[in-house]
């Protein structure tokens, strides 16, 4: 009964969405900035003032070490937009999972880097941002907080640096059509 009733929700709310005259498609680029340590992209369904993210990024590994691939899936509501602003402000949820890859330890001294046994991990996030439109060109931040956990025993670095961080800040380039 618990499935049916959540597949019957999820059902209403796309077709819902998928109905709405106001409906567009975006293309998300994660952080261009970072693209030493990560890269991702971001697809985005928006119908009226709820937006639909699925997206991917690939961790290299490089400062810190540990290297992986997230998915998740993002629900944004944007607050009514101003008309002579270009900007809107909105808030978001968030759900993850990803693999971190096992890095073996090596090197001595400062470059020193410890084991980091593969693994794992789901969890979520919230926070709020500004999506800043130019034509079809936009950027948007967002800045929040998220939980994670892993399947097995991590150090505290992996929940500091890499991607199970608290700390959940982004910034986005992208199209939108």
């Amino acid at each position: 009964m618990k499935k049916l009733l959540i597949t019957f929700l999820f059902t209403s709310l796309f077709v819902g969405l998928m109905y709405s005259q106001n409906s567009t498609f975006a293309l998300h680029v994660y952080n261009p900035l970072g693209l030493f340590q990560k890269a991702g992209i971001k697809l985005e369904y928006r119908a009226n003032r709820t937006g639909l993210l699925l997206g991917a990024i690939q961790y290299y590994g490089s400062l810190p070490e540990y290297p992986g691939t997230q998915i998740g899936f993002e629900w944004r509501r944007y607050a009514v937009p101003q008309p002579e602003k270009r900007g809107e402000n909105f808030f978001y949820a968030r759900l993850l999972a990803g693999q971190q890859e096992h890095v073996t330890a090596h090197g001595d001294g400062f470059f020193a880097v410890k084991e980091v046994p593969g693994a794992n991990y789901y969890g979520v996030g919230a926070g709020v941002g500004k999506h800043i439109n130019f034509g079809h060109f936009f950027f948007d931040l967002n800045a929040g907080l998220k939980a994670v956990l892993s399947n097995v025993k991590q150090d505290k670095a992996f929940y500091i640096t890499s991607a199970a961080s608290v700390l959940d800040l982004h910034f986005n380039l992208g199209f939108q059509f």
